[in-house]
């Protein structure tokens, strides 16, 4: 039962790692897909960077978690 909530656990993480990669790469068209639909105007380009450096440092979050076993071997 542990493998399989590691598994689980290491897919999250991997998700996540690959959403906030592409937030930060693409954030106009991230905000596109999740926030776009609702809004009436696209909002200024400060959001998109303060976005990109947010979407960053969860990316780097989530591939330090990843590689965190890795790590500690």
């Amino acid at each position: 039962m542990p493998n399989a909530i590691s598994w689980v656990f290491t897919a999250f993480i991997a998700v996540w790692t690959a959403v906030a990669a592409f937030a930060a790469i693409r954030p106009y068209s991230f905000w596109r897909i999740t926030q776009g639909w609702k809004a009436v105007r696209e909002p200024p380009r400060a959001y998109f960077v303060v976005s990109a450096i947010g979407a960053s440092i969860f990316a780097a979050v989530g591939l330090g978690l990843l590689l965190l076993p890795y790590f500690l071997k």
